[in-house]
């Protein structure tokens, strides 16, 4: 490879250029083409044999004599080339609008290489002396990796500023700094008059307000949602209008981008999640293209969490499993705390293995509570869902007062209206109305979001009030508040005593849980339905028990007796006497119960297969087999001909590999939460 100090590796005879003069760089770049310019990094060193190059050196050695230390020298070539997202503007307005074009030194090579801080450590002096766009560039760079009082210090210097910029990068670093520390008394967060909202210094204080009012809402602040949805479509707007008059110039696309992330990011607490995932998938494409390597798990990671809103988790667990390990290259990093508790929501409702408690111990150890406490909270509130989801309440409960008193914690609109169902939820399962219904009170004082009007559906269903949660839910346009609404109507049929009713919930909840792959809530409906609630152990004799359970897991009398040395007469005696004694009457009834596993586990080839392979329709059958249903029942609750059924059953067989209907309700009860890993 040709070097510009004349060097080859004998691969091809290029002249070598003179180093004294910026039309010789120039000439070589132009002459070479684009082959030559996608070889070489910054200043056009090669970096596949240089992976340890000193910054300093390297500006010695191969910088032209009269290249500006603010300019590499490097020319984009594809800045020129007209297209529909090239910016129109030139010189000064062109930069104020933007964003410079031109990076400081030794940036773009740590961007592609190096961790995010490594930027602040080698150009953040530099940036001091430039313009309003570099300076308030370094101090999202030091928001990003969490040094929050050295971008305040940074901006601090530039207060007695004329220029309009630098006020509105004031501002923002100021209200986000203020916010991330919990420090919410007395903020101004006055919507900023229309204008240049595509300039990053407006784009990040339109954020930044934004972002204010979502973590003081229910402190009788008198702001709306109607306020805070125009907010955020100004700025949602404003990024817009930045990545296409930024895309096609590497440098300039570089420059801006530290601004889009911040507005994509908080979109995603604004109900514009699906906005935030497709503008940051469209960002982390042009990224890699670009080689800026240093924001990729920053990107997935916003993108994952966004996903995370929307319903998409599976989506949203594999990028989180990409971003995590780079993330924690850097154990300062403020987005850990976030990125742990996203794993856990996604995989725990996804019924991936999750470590609950590890994670757990990890937030509330972690430097970034005392530090962000906005960070932490976030997280724990991940994690209470993620058990809220499968319907354990009261865990959630648990897990929320691990970060204090509820009406203490630093949370934005949705995440505070989910923290306080969760608390309603726990106050019904405890029989206590008045508890739960103050915490309705706590949720109408918050903006009138469609998560908030979502969630008062939903709790004013449960407690017997006239309410349309699917119809909320359906408003919200978001499939995650859908299963909720649909859970709650489980919930709200079998506090009537309406089976009927409660099964035809199931099947629906069932269909629109296996498009979102939820598995364990899948498993977690079930459960609801079942009719013998945890009393097993205490009425069964243990070899009652242990027969029960392994049938329960679908082994057949045989492979039973087989295995615990009995007799098949015996096995058939023991799984009678367990059916009277529970008052069931079918076999496959057995799966519904909370048995549990016995000692010694089943064959695998009596292991059916995962769920997730059969069909919406063969799903909601097998939910419906897993509840205790005859094929009566199955074919009223869908719709559908006793024939019909007797066909879907049998595909399922087919598919699973199970042998009975008691093979089947072990596959969705007990190997449910297998099947996505699978």
């Amino acid at each position: 490879m040709f070097l510009p100090d004349g060097r080859d590796d004998n691969r091809r005879s290029l002249p070598a250029i003179t180093m004294e003069s910026r039309d010789g760089w120039k000439e070589a770049v132009e002459t070479r083409g684009r082959p030559y310019r996608r070889r070489l990094g910054f200043y056009g060193v090669d970096l596949s044999t240089s992976r340890r190059l000193n910054i300093a050196d390297a500006d010695r050695r191969y910088a032209p004599a009269d290249v500006t230390p603010f300019d590499d020298g490097l020319p984009d070539r594809r800045a020129d080339r007209p297209g529909p997202e090239q910016p129109t503007e030139t010189g000064p307005t062109a930069v104020r609008r933007h964003g410079s074009a031109v990076l400081l030194r030794g940036e773009r090579l740590v961007l592609s290489r190096h961790p995010l801080a490594h930027v602040i450590d080698i150009a953040g002096e530099a940036a001091q002396g430039v313009d309003a766009a570099a300076r308030l560039r370094m101090a999202t760079y030091e928001m990003l990796v969490g040094r929050d009082e050295d971008a305040r210090w940074r901006m601090s210097r530039v207060e007695a500023s004329t220029f309009v910029d630098d006020g509105r990068g004031l501002r923002a670093v100021r209200l986000l700094t203020d916010v991330w520390a919990g420090r919410l008394a007395g903020l101004d967060l006055s919507i900023p008059p229309p204008g240049d909202d595509d300039t990053p210094a407006t784009l990040l204080e339109l954020a930044a307000v934004a972002f204010g009012r979502l973590c003081v809402d229910g402190d009788t602040t008198g702001y709306t949602w109607a306020e805070q949805s125009m907010l955020t479509e100004r700025f949602t707007n404003g990024a817009e209008s930045l990545l296409a008059a930024t895309s096609r110039h590497r440098d300039r696309f570089a420059a801006g981008l530290p601004f889009m992330i911040h507005a994509a990011g908080i979109g995603s607490l604004s109900e514009h999640s699906a906005w935030s995932s497709d503008h940051l998938a469209r960002l982390g494409a042009r990224t890699k293209r670009y080689g800026l390597m240093a924001w990729v798990p920053i990107i997935d990671f916003f993108e994952a969490f966004a996903l995370q809103h929307l319903g998409e988790f599976d989506r949203a667990r594999r990028l989180i499993e990409a971003a995590l390990p780079r993330l924690r290259r850097d154990p300062n990093s403020p987005w850990l705390p976030f990125a742990l508790a996203t794993q856990c929501f996604v995989s725990g409702i996804s019924a991936y293995p999750v470590d609950l408690q590890s994670i757990e111990r990890e937030l509330l150890t972690s430097a970034w509570r005392a530090r962000r406490p906005i960070a932490t909270h976030t997280g724990i509130h991940l994690m209470a869902a993620s058990l809220a989801e499968l319907g354990d309440p009261i865990g959630a409960r648990r897990v929320l007062a691990q970060a204090g008193g509820l009406r203490d914690l630093r949370l934005v609109n949705e995440d505070r209206v989910r923290a306080y169902e969760i608390a309603f939820q726990a106050a019904l399962a405890d029989g206590d109305r008045s508890a739960a219904t103050r915490f309705v009170d706590d949720v109408e004082a918050l903006m009138a979001s469609a998560a908030q009007q979502a969630a008062l559906a939903r709790m004013r269903s449960l407690l017997g009030t006239p309410a349309n949660p699917i119809g909320a839910a359906q408003a919200s346009t978001t499939a995650i508040e859908l299963v909720r609404a649909r859970w709650t109507t489980i919930a709200s049929a079998l506090a009537r005593g309406d089976r009927n009713d409660a099964l035809s919930e199931l099947a629906a909840l069932d269909a629109v849980a296996a498009e979102l792959r939820t598995t364990a809530i899948r498993v977690g409906a079930v459960g609801l339905l079942r009719s013998v609630p945890d009393r097993a152990p205490a009425v069964l004799t243990p070899r009652q028990l242990e027969v029960a359970a392994l049938a329960a897991r679908g082994m057949t009398n045989r492979q039973i007796a087989v295995r615990l040395f009995l007799g098949v007469r015996t096995v058939e005696t023991y799984i009678a006497s367990a059916l009277r004694v529970l008052g069931l009457r079918r076999r496959s009834e057995l799966a519904t119960l909370q048995l549990p596993i016995p000692e010694h586990d089943a064959d695998e080839s009596t292991q059916p297969g995962p769920v997730a392979a059969l069909t919406v329709r063969q799903g909601q059958v097998a939910a419906l087999v897993a509840a205790g249903c005859t094929n009566a029942q199955i074919a009223k609750t869908l719709g559908l001909g006793t024939k019909t059924v007797e066909k879907h059953i049998a595909a399922i067989k087919a598919n699973l590999g199970a042998t009975s209907r008691a093979h089947i309700a072990a596959a969705f009860v007990c190997r449910a939460g297998i099947a996505a890993a699978e």
